[in-house]
């Protein structure tokens, strides 16, 4: 077992959190106090805004909780029986309104009115400053939670590396399937970052990393496509050092002009230059030539994707992304 700093830091946000919310309700002399702190636990997510958004559905789930209960007591007693026709029904809402987390910790607060044998408004009140108590020092342990823009700009130059690596094999008529599946872990792993810094902030979503990823990962398919295309070349051509070459250019420059107009142009010129050529006369020249101008088109569509992007991302591009490809 490997204890690495994020786990010490969870788990001291789960003690503190928990202390915290047992000893405020042992100074509003709360009964069952300890489940407060219980509640705390729970409540504590990942992030920012899951942790709101799962409190404020669950303090939905408690008032549909508190109201099942009044009719099931009131009518049963305060029993197991109505305990259990309580659950069924509280369960059914959860389930159907996507409430599922909230079925136990809600549950546990219904049975100290079983427990007391009384439904009080006191006892209403109680559970509830319970639930409202440890559902806010759950929110308060996450206050601290920022956006990691270190660990998010470390996977997009990981991203940017493997890109650039699978274009270099692609243009050396090498196997790129090694560069291109662990972009794809890469990928993944960013776009986890990308989407918990933007569940980490209250205000403006930064949306640039989440949309940057996006691309890329549409890039990394038309490289997949381009790479098994290439593969099927058997007779080499004239034509296929041409198409190499510019595809050696593409990796040469990926760090330089973000709007790849120039790459485009070059582009251009290759698929012109291939169609005002004769054709050719043996079917394997022919096979090859045709593969040819398929990964062309796939590589005008690879550059449009980035075009289209900074177009569209230009004003919130960070000044340490302006000069990628």
């Amino acid at each position: 077992m490997h204890l690495n700093r994020t786990y010490i830091l969870m788990g001291l946000k789960v003690a503190l959190g928990a202390a915290l919310a047992i000893l405020l309700a042992n100074l509003l002399k709360l009964q069952y106090s300890a489940t407060a702190g219980i509640i705390t636990v729970l409540s504590i997510m990942g992030t920012k805004r899951e942790t709101l958004r799962i409190a404020g559905a669950r303090m939905m789930a408690l008032a549909s909780a508190l109201a099942i209960a009044a009719v099931c007591y009131g009518l049963l007693g305060f029993t197991l029986g109505a305990f259990t026709v309580y659950l069924f029904v509280f369960a059914v809402v959860c389930y159907a309104c996507g409430w599922t987390y909230a079925i136990a910790m809600i549950s546990v607060l219904i049975t100290h009115f079983m427990s007391a044998g009384e439904m009080t408004w006191t006892m209403i009140g109680n559970e509830v400053l319970l639930f409202v108590i440890g559902t806010g020092c759950g929110i308060l342990v996450n206050l601290h939670l920022r956006a990691d823009e270190k660990r998010m700009r470390a996977h997009l130059a990981e991203v940017d590396s493997l890109m650039k690596e699978a274009l270099h094999a692609l243009s050396r008529r090498e196997d790129a399937a090694a560069a291109l599946k662990a972009l794809q872990t890469e990928l993944t792993a960013a776009e986890k970052v990308a989407v918990t810094n933007a569940d980490n902030q209250l205000g403006d979503v930064p949306l640039y990393p989440i949309r940057y990823v996006q691309m890329r990962a549409n890039q990394r398919k038309i490289l997949t496509q381009i790479a098994s295309a290439m593969g099927r070349i058997d007779a080499l051509t004239p034509q296929h050092d041409e198409v190499c070459a510019l595809i050696a250019r593409v990796a040469d420059e990926y760090h330089m002009e973000n709007d790849v107009a120039a790459l485009l142009t070059a582009l251009d010129g290759v698929l012109n230059s291939m169609r005002a050529q004769a054709l050719p006369v043996a079917r394997g020249e022919f096979e090859s030539r045709a593969v040819l101008y398929y990964v062309l088109l796939r590589l005008q569509d690879f550059l449009l994707l980035k075009r289209q992007f900074y177009e569209e991302n230009a004003a919130s591009m960070p000044r340490s992304q302006s000069r990628r490809l």
